[in-house]
Order: C-alpha cells, then structure tokens, then sequence
C-alpha cells in the first residue's frame, strides 16, 4: 500500500463503525470520519458506487494499528487541544500539573 509523509492507508481499528474503512480514510486525509461516512451513504442512496466501493476497500485495506489514530484526535490535531490547554493555564483555569499531563496524553510527551 502507498505511503505518504511515512502514513499508510489502512483501516481504523479505533475509529470503527463496521470494518474501520470511513474512519481509516479519515485518519489518513485528517478530517472529520462523519463527512467520510456521509459520503458513503450520500453515494450508496444516489445509485453510486458507495456500497461496492466500501466492500473493495474493506477487503483490499489492511488492518490499521490498535490504539488511538497518532494525528487526529476527535477531529482535531493534538497541537491544537495543546494550545487550547495553554491558553487554559495561561488564564489560570488549569494548573501546571494538569497541562503537562494534557501534552503528555497527546503529544506522547
């Protein structure tokens, strides 16, 4: 399977409805798997072929890595919750314990 940037499409195995395939495309463009999904649907009920073209990607996509998908976080990139988490501290809202276990959990910190 193609790389880009060292990152695989694969199927998500954390971000799964059925077999993982909308959430791994999502994780692989960075965006929302909800408009992946969307797609899908939109493409399946237009006589489109959303439904063959979920069935090929389920059986030729391998599985992805079990865990968290590494750069996308709820639909968000973790350098932006990060931001929000120090902007957070800055105001006084969080302490400095609490900030550094938020870049841990999502920077690897």
């Amino acid at each position: 399977m193609r790389t880009v940037n060292g990152r695989q499409l694969t199927r998500s195995q954390s971000n799964r409805r059925i077999a993982g395939v909308c959430g791994g495309i999502a994780e692989y463009f960075d965006i929302d798997p909800t408009l992946v999904r969307v797609a899908f649907v939109v493409a399946a009920l237009l006589g489109g072929p959303g439904l063959l073209l979920y069935v090929v990607l389920w059986i030729v996509l391998p599985k992805g890595p079990v865990g968290p998908p590494s750069a996308h976080i709820s639909g968000r990139h973790p350098a932006a919750a990060v931001r929000i988490a120090e902007e957070r501290f800055a105001r006084g809202e969080i302490s400095a314990e609490e900030l550094h276990q938020i870049r841990s959990d999502l920077m690897g910190v």
